[in-house]
Formats: C-alpha cells, sequence, structure tokens
C-alpha cells in the first residue's frame, strides 16, 4: 500500500502533462514553485549546526486549468527527517460557487498559525502549543478524508467542516477503527482589520501515540477532543495575533496559549512573542517561552533573512537560551 501511495502522484502528473493538441492547450492551467530554509542553530553551549529546515516543491492548478476543479501536490525534504523526501499534500478540489470540496491528503483546518504558511510566519517556527495541539500535530500534520468549505461575500465569514481517518499520515492503517470531526468558522470584520473565529475537533482515537502532548510509551486509545480560539488584529505596519488550544483525552487536560506581534518598516519588520504550553508528560518543562526576532525583507518572503532569539524562563532565571539564523530563499 506505501508503495501505491508513492506511486499515484507521479501517474497524476503523468495526466496533468499528456500532449495535447497546441490549440485546445489552456495557457497557464499549472504552475510551480519551491522554496528552501538554511539555518544555525545554536544554544550557546554544546549545540551549533546548520541545517536544511526544509525545502518544499508544490504543483498546483492555475486559474485557466478547470472552472470547477483543480489539485495540489507537494513534496518536502528537511534534515529534520534524515534528508529524504516526504509526500505531503496530495488532493483535488472542486468550486461551486461559494462551496469548495477538498478530498485527499491534507491539513485539516484548525487553528490560525497553522494556515499561515512557514514562508510567512515571522519567526523561526510556529508556536510549541500550536504544533502540539492542532489535530495531527506529531501524526505528520496532513491527514486523509474530505473537507466542505463555505466562504461567505467579502469573506466576513468562513466555515469548514471535514471527516478524515484520524490517524494522521506517518503509517497507514487499514482496519483503523477511529475517525476524526473538525468544525472551523472564522469571522472577518472592522474593515478587515479584525479576524477572529474557533475550531473545535473530536477524534475517536485507536492506539494513537501523541508525541509532544502524552509520554511517547503511551498509546493513547478513547475520546480525543480539542477546542481553539483565534483573533488576528492588523493596522498599519502593526500585526498581532493570538490563541488558545485546549485538549481533552478522556478528562485529562492540556492547553497554552501564544501572543504574537509584529512590526513592518519598509523592508525591516521586528517581532515578539510569549509561548505557554502544558502538556500531560511528567517530566517536561512547562515554562514559557519569549522570542524576539529580527526579518530582513530582501526581496519580501521570497528573500529573507531571519534572527529568532528564544528565551525559556523559569521563576529564578533564564533556564535556557536558544539562536537561530536562517535565510529564506524562493525558486520561482
Amino acid at each position: 500500500m506505501r508503495k501505491i501511495r508513492h506511486i499515484i502522484p507521479f501517474l497524476f502528473l503523468t495526466v496533468l502533462f499528456r500532449p495535447v493538441p497546441a490549440q485546445n492547450q489552456p495557457p497557464g492551467n499549472v504552475r510551480w514553485n519551491g522554496y528552501t530554509q538554511i539555518r544555525f542553530t545554536s544554544n550557546f553551549n554544546d549545540v551549533n549546526s546548520f541545517s536544511m529546515r526544509r525545502m518544499k516543491f508544490w504543483l498546483t492548478s492555475a486559474k485557466g486549468f478547470n472552472n470547477h476543479w483543480g489539485f495540489k501536490i507537494q513534496t518536502t525534504i528537511s534534515s529534520n527527517h534524515n534528508e529524504s523526501f516526504l509526500l505531503q499534500d496530495v488532493y483535488a478540489t472542486y468550486q461551486l460557487h461559494k462551496v469548495k470540496l477538498r478530498i485527499g491528503q491534507f491539513v485539516p483546518e484548525f487553528s490560525l498559525q497553522r494556515f499561515q504558511p512557514d514562508y510567512v510566519v515571522p519567526l523561526a517556527e510556529r508556536s510549541a502549543v500550536v504544533n502540539a495541539l492542532i489535530p495531527n500535530g506529531s501524526l505528520g500534520a496532513r491527514d486523509i478524508g474530505l473537507e466542505g468549505g463555505y466562504t461567505g461575500p467579502g469573506k466576513k465569514l468562513q466555515t469548514w467542516l471535514g471527516v478524515y481517518n484520524g490517524y494522521g499520515i506517518k503509517r497507514y492503517q487499514l482496519n483503523y477503527q477511529g475517525i476524526l470531526l473538525t468544525q472551523k468558522t472564522a469571522f472577518l470584520y472592522a474593515d478587515n482589520h479584525l479576524y477572529s473565529g474557533y475550531s473545535v475537533m473530536y477524534r475517536k482515537a485507536d492506539q494513537l501515540q501523541l508525541k509532544s502532548v502524552l509520554p511517547d510509551s503511551v498509546l493513547f486509545t478513547g475520546n480525543d477532543i480539542r477546542f481553539n480560539i483565534f483573533t488576528r488584529f492588523i493596522t498599519g505596519k502593526w500585526q498581532f495575533q493570538a490563541e488558545y488550544f485546549r485538549a481533552s483525552l478522556e478528562q485529562k487536560m492540556a492547553d497554552g496559549y501564544y501572543i504574537l506581534a509584529s512590526l513592518t518598516l519598509s523592508k525591516n519588520q521586528i517581532v515578539t512573542s510569549w509561548n505557554k504550553y502544558n502538556d500531560l508528560i511528567a517530566n517536561t518543562d512547562n515554562n514559557p517561552v519569549i522570542h524576539f526576532g529580527y526579518n530582513r525583507l530582501v526581496n519580501g518572503n521570497k528573500l529573507k533573512l531571519m534572527v529568532d532569539d528564544g528565551i525559556r524562563f523559569t521563576r529564578q532565571s533564564i533556564d535556557n537560551q536558544f539562536l537561530t539564523l536562517q535565510m529564506q530563499l524562493f525558486f520561482n
């Protein structure tokens, strides 16, 4: 089955690029892009290393592809995954007026920051609570399923409803007994300056390893219920956003939040954030982490130089400090 899943994208590409008469070929019906992030990380002690945080490539349908149908295929390679390629997104979309359906492998709609692309997030990483408490935070972020979305006039209202396998994409389970349901709604108001909403999730879990939430040795079976609220305010050169997450795993609670602010002055961007995440692992440190960042937008997000200094606090002193220097470069 794993081999079949790797063959499918190449068959899809073969169909897309089959020879067609020049006079019938729609112009610009397919587009590609990609980027890489190269970084240096130091904890000012025993860690000083270069790495390729990620290199992503994607292929998507463009405006001339079809009046209703579209697609996306995305892969990534990272030093975090032993420099091996990982197939991330493989899905088709169908849009009719204000309703859009998506089927395949993709990230379920949940959270605000998770749907801000890596290359847009003004710090080197998303907040730890986002990576942990989205539905498949430690399971590959993506899932296989079906999702429907509705966008109201002027994008004042957006809402999504999805159903998925519920075990992520890191392994295939033919006889999995669980299911995952998500629902997300967002509102845009105050002359488009304020964007707020919520996400909810229910999963019937069957022997899942939920890293960063539970100890690695624990396989969770039961009801997994999660809730998220978010808001973002943009005015002039300032942007503020915040989110709160809460997960209930058979009455055991994990939760957390972050607050992020950025100021963009021409090609200079100054960023700070406060992060707090409380997991269900007894020997982890749940103290808050504050980030101070500076980005040089040489060519917007297409060529960006980043400095991200993260500091973890205890009641007595600074417990840990880690610095990230990163270069981001687009290929197209």
